[in-house]
């Protein structure tokens, strides 16, 4: 697969007022893309992620295995749009709801549809050794 970066960043905004400022996220897999993202932990919560625009409107999330160290694990990252992520939690919980910028996932919470499209986690780059 073609590794390629994706451009990201969250303006501050209602949803996460500090924002996220722009980032460079090295992509490793195939992106899977839905209107949101449930994830189920093992307790029993759910938790709803929906994308974010800067005007108030729903979009895409996405998720896909990226690293920022080369030789480091890889990680299952979930993001959303210019506003980041809307985290909707389930019923009886304290907190409703809450913006993230993005949202790194436990490799035991990624859906299987989700799992479906990005894979397992890529293995670490080898450690090139220069003379």
């Amino acid at each position: 697969m073609l590794r390629y970066t994706v451009a990201y960043e969250v303006k501050p905004g209602e949803n996460l007022p500090a924002g996220l400022p722009r980032q460079a996220l090295l992509v490793l897999s195939p992106i899977w893309r839905g209107a949101f993202l449930s994830l189920e932990y093992p307790d029993g919560d759910l938790e709803i992620l929906e994308g974010r625009t800067i005007s108030g409107e729903s979009c895409e999330v996405q998720v896909f295995w990226t690293r920022t160290d080369p030789r480091g694990p890889a990680v299952c990252l979930a993001i959303g749009g210019d506003a980041g992520l809307r985290r909707v939690l389930g019923p009886g919980r304290e907190k409703t709801a809450g913006g993230l910028a993005f949202l790194a996932l436990a490799e035991s919470l990624i859906p299987p549809e989700v799992l479906e499209v990005i894979g397992p986690p890529p293995a670490a780059e080898p450690l090139l050794l220069g003379g």
